[in-house]
């Protein structure tokens, strides 16, 4: 029930909010402020001021807008648990802000040449796949998947590299990347974490915001389906945008 502009303003307290309400649209429709605050860990002021930044005139609309999803909902089919944040994340990426923000990362990879995708474990799973599509469209881009890699000999200003990591925070893979900055070039992000140490150190980020899920003693389940989707987009961007470069080239 929140576009991608509304959450590209909040803070991570805020996006936490936004997170159980849609979660918890049903029960959050019967809620006071207090009770909301108490189940978000937030004190009631903090639930106005978020109401206010959301859009709404105060408390009272931001429950006719809920009571309005809730019954939205049930006349719609639900979805299984494990799609209910992904179908917020989809809801979310149809939007004008959405499409900005791959034309910024797309206007950065313009002219790089090559793109590497870089991560480890799941992650580098990500990266190793994220190289084929751009390949795939003639595009040159590579897939390194091993952080202790000697990448000094390669590493120059004209490349890109995209990050895939669902933290932000390996220290080997923000070791690598001080490497690549060292080298003057240009760094983008694909993390989960909507605040990390890797998207603070790029030019570009994108942040999925699903719950993270850890199992087994701490391996990721974290759904990486944004990250497939973000790749895939701004391949054919940049497809696009070259195409269109090109052909304004040979017209003049």
């Amino acid at each position: 029930m929140f576009t991608f502009e509304q959450l590209t303003r909040c803070n991570r307290t805020e996006l936490m909010i936004c997170r159980f309400v849609s979660t918890h649209v049903e029960s959050v429709a019967y809620m006071s402020v207090r009770e909301l605050a108490a189940a978000t860990y937030v004190s009631p002021s903090t639930i106005m001021r978020w109401c206010v930044k959301m859009g709404f005139e105060g408390f009272d609309s931001f429950k006719a807008a809920v009571h309005e999803a809730a019954s939205a909902r049930k006349s719609s089919p639900v979805p299984q648990a494990d799609l209910s944040e992904l179908s917020l994340f989809f809801s979310r990426a149809d939007s004008p802000a959405f499409e900005a923000m791959l034309g910024e990362a797309t206007s950065l990879l313009e002219h790089a040449d090559p793109i590497v995708f870089v991560g480890e474990g799941s992650s580098g799973t990500i990266a190793d796949y994220g190289a084929r599509p751009f390949a795939n469209l003639g595009l040159f881009a590579i897939g390194l998947t091993d952080a202790f890699y000697p990448t000094a000999t390669f590493a120059r200003q004209s490349m890109a590299v995209i990050a895939v990591s669902e933290s932000g925070e390996t220290p080997k893979l923000l070791e690598l990347m001080e490497g690549f900055a060292s080298r003057g070039a240009t760094l983008l992000a694909l993390t989960n974490a909507t605040d990390s140490t890797l998207a603070a150190m790029c030019d570009w980020s994108f942040a999925a915001g699903l719950s993270s899920e850890r199992v087994n003693g701490g391996y990721n389940a974290t759904s990486q389906l944004p990250a497939v989707f973000v790749i895939e987009s701004l391949s054919r961007r940049l497809v696009k945008l070259r195409n269109d470069r090109n052909q304004g080239d040979r017209n003049r």
